[in-house]
């Protein structure tokens, strides 16, 4: 029988005071820091900042190089994603025109901004975090939380119903002159906010600033409550894993020997003296020697040869290719470095691009599940600022995917079909034009310039027909 985060905190609250609750949360915190998934979340952050394993690297060399290539690959990789999914605005489409219009309003620039982070979140940290809010002007808000500092209290197997969740955060204050670190933690469910701090010592204790149970927030003064916990989450996989998880070796080995790679040109010599019965006592002695006089005193039998360094450095580059190469298949990107894919056709642009678009279109689907989770806030805060009540609409979330396209193949193709309208519409042809930014402002210049057209010929006593044919 599976037991849920709630219900294993509840049981052990039973027999015990409410003052429990602070210790609890306590030991949630901790558990949770010490767990794989945080210490996978810091070390996923540090790759996706640029630094990997290579800063490890050491060289007991003292006066060789020891340098640290960085290539910034996995956040190239997140960013390709973002881009190709979110750069251009997405749509929220209902039937219900009002709805439309004030799913628009609520979905502005802000929003759009940190959507675009949101999506970011789940390739980088394996799940990401959204919650809703009411500011104190009354306007709907959306904060952006860190995975690590969001514990969800799920209440079934699947992870699909939340019961509640603790949020927690690092924060600095003085005592009298002293600085120290405090973490502050809050416990959201569907009864409201409990909020606790953390004492020197490492102690647990609920907030003397706010001992008693909070709303969720206010409205015209007035202590209200979500109908369920204000938290909205979409997953990058089943697993919650970070792309990192799938890459990391491949990265480390890339950054690794073009490290090693840039050491070895830095630090190997055109040709190596061999020296036979040279007269003085001193490496460094014939090295000076070499370079300020050109020559040596040898002994009577000595000899002065020199060695030849070679380097297959094509190797080399040609392995770093393959795990570059590597790295974007298994990421599901598109190696922007391929010579080819400038000249490539749409279906091979098409082929190309199949990763990444099905990665996308993944991610896609479980925003499509946020915004339905979302949904029920959404509406919530439409019906209390009197903007409408659309409990029973129905909206949907269009993204707009940036694939690039072969433009001159594309407009050939639609030049071929635009004799079959009985087949393809004149606006749908439109919509596929990539010249066109403004579907219906082209639309309705077209018309212009037909009317126009029927016009002229009349003028000039031409008999005008439907289609366009003259007797």
């Amino acid at each position: 029988m599976y037991i849920t985060e709630t219900e294993r905190i509840l049981m052990s609250l039973k027999q015990n005071s409410p003052m429990t609750w602070a210790k609890i949360v306590g030991e949630e915190i901790q558990e949770f820091i010490n767990s794989d998934k945080y210490i996978m979340a810091e070390q996923a952050e540090k790759y996706y900042r640029n630094r990997s394993a290579v800063q490890d690297k050491t060289n007991r060399f003292r006066l060789r190089s020891n340098t640290k290539n960085e290539q910034p690959i996995l956040r190239k990789l997140i960013e390709q994603k973002m881009n190709y999914m979110l750069t251009r605005p997405f749509s929220a489409n209902s039937d219900d025109k009002l709805y439309s219009q004030t799913l628009a309003e609520l979905f502005d620039n802000n929003f759009r901004s940190k959507l675009k982070r949101f999506g970011r979140a789940m390739p980088k940290q394996g799940i990401a975090y959204m919650q809703p809010y009411i500011d104190s002007t009354g306007a709907m808000r959306f904060k952006i939380h860190n995975f690590k500092n969001i514990i969800p209290l799920w209440e079934d197997e699947e992870k699909e119903s939340l019961g509640g969740f603790i949020y927690f955060a690092t924060q600095i204050v003085y005592i009298a002159d002293h600085k120290t670190t405090v973490i502050r933690a809050e416990l959201w469910d569907r009864q409201g906010v409990r909020y606790f701090v953390q004492v020197e010592g490492g102690q647990w204790q609920i907030d003397p600033e706010r001992p008693d149970t909070q709303p969720h927030f206010l409205h015209n003064g007035k202590a209200t409550l979500w109908s369920e916990v204000p938290l909205l989450w979409a997953r990058y996989n089943e697993e919650e894993f970070p792309l990192y998880y799938y890459l990391k070796e491949l990265i480390d080995t890339l950054n690794w020997n073009l490290s090693v790679t840039d050491d070895v040109l830095r630090d190997v010599a055109n040709f190596i003296f061999l020296v036979k019965g040279y007269g003085g006592t001193d490496i460094n002695e014939l090295v000076k020697d070499l370079q300020e006089a050109l020559a040596v005193l040898l002994d009577a039998d000595g000899n002065v040869d020199k060695m030849q360094a070679e380097l297959n450095i094509d190797a080399v580059m040609g392995f770093m290719d393959d795990v570059r190469r590597k790295i974007y298949d298994y990421g599901n990107g598109v190696d922007t470095k391929d010579p080819d894919l400038g000249n490539a056709s749409g279906r091979a642009i098409g082929f190309r691009y199949s990763d990444l678009d099905n990665d996308c279109q993944s991610i896609a689907l479980e925003l499509q599940q946020m915004f339905e989770r979302a949904k029920l806030f959404i509406d919530a805060y439409f019906a209390l600022s009197g903007k409408g009540d659309f409990t029973n609409k129905s909206f949907e979330i269009v993204f707009n995917m940036d694939m690039p396209i072969n433009e001159t193949e594309v407009v050939t193709n639609l030049t071929a079909l635009a004799g079959g309208r009985t087949i393809t519409s004149q606006k749908t042809l439109i919509k596929q034009n990539p010249y066109v930014e403004d579907v219906e402002e082209e639309f309705a210049q077209i018309e212009a310039e037909e009317k126009e057209a029927l016009e002229n010929s009349a003028e000039f006593g031409f008999p005008a027909h439907e289609g366009g044919d003259n007797e």
